[in-house]
C-alpha cells in the first residue's frame, strides 16, 4: 500500500502538465530504490472504512448513482406518467439533497419523540415513588398536578403504576383533552425558606407531549440534555422512516418506488431488474442498454461476495467490518478494466468458509482478464490458492521486513524458518485448553430476541467461558452480538429496559461490559497507541520528574503534543502537515520544522534514561516494556498490549496508520487491564481475528484466557472456524443469510455443533481434525 500504490499515484501526477502540477504539493516518496513493471494500481485498504451514517451499501458501490439515473430517465420516457414526474432529476432520488429529502427529517428517516417506556421505567412501583424518573424531579409545572389528577379520578396514587386504572394512566401520559384539572400546590422556593403557591385550572397535555414541548423550547444543547433520557429516535411519521421526499416515495418504475427499492436486498434488486428488462419499451431499451449492464455487474459482484442478503439502503455503521470491507472490494472489482494492478488488503475479512470459493474465483477471473492481483492476507486456505506467495518476516514490526520465503505455495510450505509455512503445512495449529461447561456453570440468558432478521430467539451464554457465535454471512451473528447481547446488557446495567429482548438474566456475575469493536481509536496523527491506552500519561510524568525538566520549569503538560506549551508550533504536534491535493485525497508530509519529532527544542533537550520523548514514542511496545521495567503501572499497560499481539507497534504510531484489527486489539488491551482489576465483566468482540496471522490468532486466544483467568466472560462473533473450534461454547446462527437466517440452528460445545447438520458443521469438523476449512481448494496454476 505505502510503496507500490503510492509510487503509482506519484507517477500519475508526473504525467500531468506542469501547469496542473503547480497546484499540487509534492508528497513523501516511498523509500524504494527502483520499481519496474509498475502500471496503474487500484487499491482497497482497511484504514478508511466509511462509517458515516449517510453512507449505504448503494452509495459505497455506486449502485445509487445508476439506480437514480434509471428511475429519473426511465420515468421521463414513460408516456403514462404525469407531466410533473417527467421533470424529475437524479437529485429527486437522493434523500440528502434539498429536492430529494423529506422536509421533516431532512433525510435522516427518524425524529426524536418521547415514549411511554422511557417515562415509566418501573411499572411495579408507585408513580411518584420510583416508577418514573420524569416524575422524580420537578422539570415542569404540569408535574405537580399528579395528586390533584389522582383525586379527580378517585385513584390511590400510592399503588403500583401497573395496578392503576387504564383511564388514569392514559391521562398521565396523553393528557386530559379538554377536561381541566384544578388544584393548589405549595412548591419550595429555591432562593429562600418560603414557599410558592401554585394554582392551576387547565387541561393537562400529558407527560409525552410535555417532554416534547420542553425539548423543543430548550434553547441550548445543554438544556436539551435534560429531556433526552425521555426521548428516542422513532421513524419519521411524514416519510414512514424512509428519509425520502414525495417524488422518491410516489414515482414508480416496474411496480416499485425508489424508497421501496432501498429496502430491497441485493438479490431482490437483481430480480426486479430482470423483470424490468423484459418490460421496457423500445425507447426505454436504448437507455437500458447503457445503465443496466454496469448496475447488474455490481449487484452480481455483491452476491458472489456473500452480500446478496443485504439491503442496498443498509447504512455503513450497521454493516459488520467484513461486510463493509467486501462492499468496498465489490465496488472496485466490478469493473472491466485490464492491465491493472489490483491491491487488496485482507479480501477474505469477514468471510465464512462457504463464501471463500467465490472470492477465489473472482480473483482468478481478474487475473485471466489480463490484470495483476496482489492481495495481502493471512488466511492459510486462501494463500494456498495463490499462484505466487511472498512471505515477509520473520517477526512483526522491527523484527520483520525481510523476504523469508517466496515461490509457489508448495515451495513456501517447505521453507524452513517461515512461521507461515508451519501453518500452511499444518505443522502448527491454534491451541487452547478448553474450559468445559458443567452443571455448576452459571448462564447469561436473553429470551425473546427480536431485531433485524433475528426473530424470537433465545440466547444462552455460559459465564466465565469463551463463547463463539458463528454462521454464514448475514445469519444474524452481529445482530445477536451487538443489538441483543451487548445492547441488552448495557441497558440492564444502566437500569433501563432492553429494547430488543423480552427477558434478560445476568444474575450477579456481570457488573460491567466492554464492547471491543474495530472502529478507529482516532482520526488524526495525534492519536496514538500511547495516548489511547493512557501509557503516555505515565511517560509524561516520568519526564517531568527529571532534574532537567524541573530546572527548565517543564511540567507533564509540556511533554504532550496535544497541549500548546511544548509541542511544535509549525505542525501543532502532528509531526506531519496535511497537504491539500485538490482533486485527489489529502496526504500527510513530514514537518520540516521539527523533522517529525512533534516537540519544541527545549522539550527535546530533556532526556529520561538517555532517551528524548520523541525517541521513547519511537520505541516498539516490546522495547518499551523492557525500557520501563521499573515503572509498574506503565509496565502493566505495555504488557497488556503485548499479550494482544501488538508488541511490534510503536508507541507514537499514528491512529490513521492502524488497521481495524489493530484498533480492536488496543481496545482489548484496555479491557484486559480493567478485567484484571475487577473481574465480573463481559467482553464482547466482533470478528476479533480479522487481519491476523495464525501466529497472532494464538496470541489473541491466549488474551481471551487471560480475561477468563480474572473471572470475566468473553463473547465473540467469528467466521474463522479454527477459532470457533477452540471455544468452550458455540452458537451457530443460520441456516442462511438475511431472511433465511436469524435462528439458532445449533448450540453447544464445538464437538456437538460439528456433529449437527448446520452449514458450519462440516468446516468445524475439518477444523477440529486439523484439516482445510476452504469450501473449494481447486486452483488454476499460471
Amino acid at each position: 500500500m505505502d510503496t507500490i500504490n503510492s509510487e503509482a499515484q506519484l507517477r500519475y501526477l508526473e504525467g500531468l502538465s506542469p501547469f496542473v502540477r503547480r497546484f499540487i504539493s509534492p508528497r513523501d516518496r516511498p523509500q524504494v530504490d527502483r520499481i519496474s513493471g509498475l502500471t496503474t494500481t487500484l487499491a482497497v485498504d482497511q484504514r478508511k472504512l466509511n462509517r458515516n451514517a449517510r453512507s449505504t451499501l448503494a452509495t459505497i458501490t455506486g449502485i445509487d448513482a445508476y439506480l437514480s439515473l434509471l428511475f429519473s430517465r426511465m420515468i421521463a420516457l414513460d408516456g403514462n406518467v404525469p407531466d410533473s414526474q417527467r421533470a424529475l432529476s437524479s437529485g429527486h432520488f437522493d434523500r440528502y439533497s434539498p429536492e430529494g429529502g423529506c422536509s421533516t427529517c431532512h433525510g435522516a428517516g427518524v425524529t426524536l419523540h418521547s415514549t411511554p417506556d422511557l417515562i415509566i421505567t418501573d411499572p411495579d412501583l408507585p408513580l411518584l415513588e420510583g416508577a418514573s424518573p420524569w416524575f422524580n424531579s420537578l422539570k415542569s409545572p404540569e408535574q405537580v398536578a399528579m395528586k390533584p389528577l389522582a383525586e379527580m379520578y378517585g385513584v390511590d396514587i400510592g399503588r403500583p403504576w401497573r395496578e392503576l386504572p387504564e383511564e388514569f394512566r392514559n391521562a398521565v401520559l396523553h393528557g386530559t383533552g379538554d377536561r381541566p384539572v384544578s388544584g393548589t400546590v405549595n412548591v419550595p422556593n429555591k432562593k429562600g425558606d418560603s414557599e410558592l403557591v401554585y394554582k392551576f385550572n387547565n387541561p393537562l397535555r400529558g407527560a409525552l407531549a410535555e417532554v416534547e414541548r420542553l425539548f423543543g423550547a430548550a434553547g441550548t444543547d445543554r438544556a436539551k440534555e435534560r429531556y433526552l433520557p425521555f426521548m428516542k429516535q422513532v421513524a419519521c411519521r411524514d416519510c414512514d422512516g424512509s428519509g425520502y421526499g414525495e417524488a422518491a416515495r410516489s414515482a414508480s418504475l416496474n411496480g416499485a418506488t425508489y424508497a421501496e427499492m432501498a429496502e430491497h436486498t441485493v438479490a431482490e434488486v437483481q430480480s426486479w431488474m430482470d423483470d424490468l428488462g423484459r418490460s421496457l419499451t423500445p425507447v426505454q431499451a436504448e437507455l437500458g442498454d447503457t445503465l443496466l449492464p454496469p448496475l447488474r455487474s455490481r449487484l452480481k459482484m455483491l452476491e458472489r461476495l456473500g452480500l446478496g442478503h443485504v439491503q442496498i439502503g443498509r447504512s455503513a455503521p450497521s454493516l459488520s467490518g467484513g461486510e463493509l470491507q467486501r462492499s468496498r472490494v465489490a465496488a472496485q472489482l466490478g469493473t472491466e478494466l485490464t492491465g491493472i494492478i489490483f491491491i487488496l488488503d485482507e479480501p477474505s475479512a469477514g468471510l465464512h468458509p462457504v463464501d471463500k470459493a467465490p472470492l477465489s474465483e473472482i480473483l482468478r477471473e481478474l487475473r485471466d482478464a489480463g490484470n495483476t492481483v496482489l492481495f495481502i492476507d493471512h488466511d492459510p486456505d486462501l494463500i494456498a490458492q495463490a499462484d505466487y506467495v511472498i512471505d515477509i518476516g520473520p517477526g512483526p514490526g522491527r523484527h520483520g521486513g525481510r523476504v523469508v520465503a517466496e515461490g509457489t505455495p508448495e515451495q513456501v510450505r517447505r521453507t524452513a524458518g517461515s512461521v507461515t509455512a508451519q501453518y500452511l503445512s499444518g505443522e502448527a495449529r491454534v491451541l487452547r485448553k478448553p474450559r468445559p461447561v458443567t452443571a455448576g456453570t452459571e448462564w447469561l440468558e436473553f429470551d425473546g430476541v427480536d431485531v433485524h432478521n433475528v426473530r424470537q430467539a433465545d440466547i444462552r451464554i455460559p459465564t466465565n467461558r469463551l463463547t463463539c457465535i458463528t454462521g454464514v454471512s448475514g445469519s444474524g451473528k452481529s445482530t445477536v452480538l451487538n443489538d441483543a447481547v451487548a445492547g441488552a446488557v448495557s441497558e440492564v446495567l444502566a437500569g433501563r429496559r432492553p429494547e430488543y429482548v423480552e427477558r434478560v438474566e445476568l444474575g450477579t456475575f456481570i457488573s460491567w461490559q466492554a464492547v471491543v469493536d474495530q472502529d478507529p481509536i482516532g482520526r488524526t496523527p495525534r492519536s496514538t497507541p500511547a495516548t489511547y491506552t493512557k501509557a503516555f500519561d505515565a511517560i509524561r510524568r516520568l519526564f517531568a520528574g527529571t532534574d532537567a525538566a524541573k530546572s527548565a520549569g517543564l511540567t507533564a503538560s509540556a511533554f504532550s503534543f496535544n497541549g500548546q506549551s511544548g509541542r511544535c508550533h509549525e505542525c501543532s504536534g502532528y509531526g506531519r502537515r496535511q497537504v491539500d491535493m485538490h482533486f485527489l485525497p489529502d496526504v500527510w508530509v513530514t514537518c520540516e520544522a521539527c523533522e517529525g519529532r512533534r516537540f519544541e527544542p527545549e522539550v527535546l533537550a530533556v532526556r529520561y534514561q538517555g532517551l528524548r520523548v520523541d525517541e521513547v514514542l519511537d520505541l516498539s511496545v516490546d522495547d518499551a516494556e523492557e525500557f520501563f521495567a521499573s515503572a509498574p503501572s506503565l509496565h502493566a499497560i505495555l504488557e497488556a498490549m503485548r499479550r494482544c499481539g501488538l508488541g511490534y507497534l510503536t508507541l507514537g504510531q499514528s491512529a490513521t496508520e492502524l488497521s481495524g484489527g489493530e484498533a480492536q486489539r488496543l481496545k482489548l488491551s484496555n479491557a484486559i487491564l480493567r478485567g484484571s482489576r475487577s473481574g465480573g465483566g463481559l467482553v464482547v468482540l466482533d470478528e476479533p481475528v480479522t487481519g491476523l496471522h495464525p501466529a497472532d490468532v494464538q496470541r489473541m486466544v491466549d488474551a481471551f484466557d487471560t480475561l477468563l483467568d480474572s473471572g470475566n466472560t468473553v463473547l465473540i462473533a467469528e467466521h474463522d472456524l479454527h477459532v470457533a473450534s477452540r471455544a468452550d461454547w458455540v452458537i451457530d446462527m443460520g441456516p442462511g443469510g438475511g431472511e433465511a437466517g436469524g435462528r439458532v440452528v445449533s448450540a453447544g460445545p464445538p464437538e456437538d455443533v460439528a456433529a449437527s447438520t448446520s452449514p458450519s458443521a462440516p468446516f468445524l469438523r475439518a477444523a477440529l481434525s486439523g484439516g482445510d476449512t476452504t469450501a473449494s481448494t481447486t486452483r488454476s496454476d499460471r
